[in-house]
C-alpha cells in the first residue's frame, strides 16, 4: 500500500495521532503546546519554524521511503536544521544515556550479581556510550562549524560534506551487542522487571539515533552538497 505522506495543510494533532514520536520533534524544533485544530503550516509559522523542515523531517522519521526533492533540500533553513541536529545530540547526551545508564548501573549494583557479570554489561554500554559521544563531538565541533562558514562563503580546501559522509559510521552493532547480552545470557535466576524496562529503552534508543543518522545522510548531507556547489 503506498503512503500517504504528510503535508503543511494537515491538522498537526492528525500528524501526531499518526506518530506519537513526532512529540519528540516538536521539542526539538521549540514548538510549544496548544496548538488545537491548527495546521502544521500555522503552528510553524507562529513558532517561527520552518513548515518546509518540520514536513521534511516529519516525513523522514515516519517513512524511509520518503524523497525530499532538489528544489526543497535548496530552500531548507540550514541555521534552524543544525540547531534541530545540534538539540537531538543534547536530548541523547543529557537524557536518553543518562537514564540507561543509571537504570544499569542500579540493577547490576545489586549483590546478587557477580562483579564479573557486572563488569561486562558495564564495558559493552562504556563502549556504547564512548563511541556516540565521539560522533555527536565530531559533529558538533567540526561539521556544523564547516556547514557555519560555507553559510559566511568561507572556503575550506581539503575538506567537503563528502568528508563526514565517508566517515560517518554504523554505531549501532555495539548496542545490539549490549542487547543481547543482556536478553540472551543475563543470570537466569534473576529475573528482574527492569532488565525488560532497560532493554526496551535500548530498542528505542537505537531507533532514535537510527533516525538522527538517516536525517544526517539523507537531509544535510545533500542540503550542504547543495551549499558547496553554491560557495565555489
Amino acid at each position: 500500500m503506498m503512503a500517504i505522506f504528510f503535508t503543511k495543510d494537515q491538522k498537526l494533532s492528525f500528524a501526531i495521532e499518526k506518530n506519537f514520536k513526532i512529540v519528540r520533534i516538536l521539542k526539538q524544533l521549540g514548538i510549544r503546546p496548544g496548538f488545537g485544530e491548527k495546521s502544521i503550516n500555522d503552528v510553524c509559522h507562529s513558532n517561527n519554524v520552518s513548515p518546509d523542515l518540520f514536513t521534511a523531517i516529519l516525513n523522514m522519521t515516519t517513512y524511509t521511503d520518503y524523497e525530499v526533492d532538489s528544489e526543497s533540500l535548496s530552500i531548507l533553513p540550514t541555521t534552524q536544521l543544525l540547531n534541530y541536529l545540534k538539540l537531538s545530540h543534547k536530548e541523547f547526551i543529557n537524557k536518553d544515556l543518562p537514564y540507561i545508564e543509571h537504570s544499569l548501573k542500579e540493577m547490576l549494583s545489586s549483590p546478587d550479581f557477580s562483579y564479573s557479570h557486572s563488569s561486562v554489561f558495564i564495558g559493552f554500554f562504556d563502549e556504547y556510550k564512548s563511541e556516540l559521544l565521539s560522533h555527536f563531538d565530531y559533529e558538533d565541533s567540526i561539521v556544523f562549524p564547516y556547514v557555519n562558514g560555507i553559510l559566511e562563503g568561507e572556503k575550506f580546501p581539503g575538506y567537503s560534506i563528502e568528508k563526514f559522509k565517508e566517515n560517518h559510521t554504523n554505531i549501532e552493532s555495539k548496542l545490539s551487542d549490549l542487547k543481547n547480552i543482556l536478553l540472551k545470557y543475563f543470570p537466569f535466576s534473576k529475573p528482574y522487571p527492569i532488565l525488560y524496562d532497560i532493554v526496551e529503552n535500548l530498542y528505542q534508543l537505537e531507533q532514535e539515533f537510527e533516525n538522527h543518522a538517516y536525517l544526517e545522510e539523507r537531509l544535510l548531507v545533500p542540503h550542504v552538497e547543495f551549499l558547496e556547489r553554491r560557495n565555489n
